[in-house]
């Protein structure tokens, strides 16, 4: 996928967000729409996460942040909690802690399977992202399987790509909206 596709995938995402709200007309809590419902512009749609599926343990900062973030944060949240886990399972795998290996490797799965349920793949970009998607998945399971250090590491590699370039698309994004000093 093309740094320019991605970007263009963002910026209808945050168009999309924006209108919601407008036509919402709501000032405390944000939702979003469901990855199902139709796009309101038209066109690409790479997803929506919806605040409220976070857990109810989630500290009062976090879930406030949660709440109010955009779209695009959301899924910028979600590939670093993605990350934070590998990186504990891979702690986990050093101590043989097979138990937390599993618990933290099912958690990584949970946020890679939520990015896929709501990605859009009704474009080029969308099925492309999925397929991505479904392999970091698979190399997260033979992780877990196989106790796979190399698995861990690829699937890793992959979701810090695609954080790296969505933390970037933000920052150009906020850049365009808001002038000099957008930062992701």
């Amino acid at each position: 996928m093309s740094f320019q596709n991605a970007q263009s995938a963002y910026q209808q995402t945050m168009k999309q967000a924006e209108t919601y709200k407008k036509n919402t007309g709501k000032t405390g809590k944000q939702t979003f729409p469901t990855a199902s419902a139709p796009p309101s512009e038209g066109g690409t749609n790479i997803g929506s996460i919806h605040p409220q599926a976070q857990s109810k343990n989630t500290n009062p900062y976090q879930q406030t942040a949660m709440e109010t973030a955009s779209s695009g944060e959301l899924t910028l949240l979600l590939y670093n909690g993605c990350i934070k886990f590998i990186d504990k399972a891979e702690y986990a795998m050093d101590d043989k802690k097979i138990a937390e290996r599993n618990n933290f490797l099912k958690r990584a799965q949970d946020i890679i399977r939520e990015l896929m349920v709501t990605l859009k793949t009704d474009s080029d970009v969308g099925q492309d992202m999925y397929s991505l998607y479904d392999f970091i998945h698979s190399r997260l399971v033979d992780a877990n399987i196989k106790n796979d250090k190399e698995a861990l590491h690829e699937a890793r590699r992959f979701v810090v790509e695609f954080r790296d370039t969505w933390k970037e698309i933000i920052k150009l994004d906020r850049q365009e909206r808001f002038g000099e000093g957008g930062q992701a």
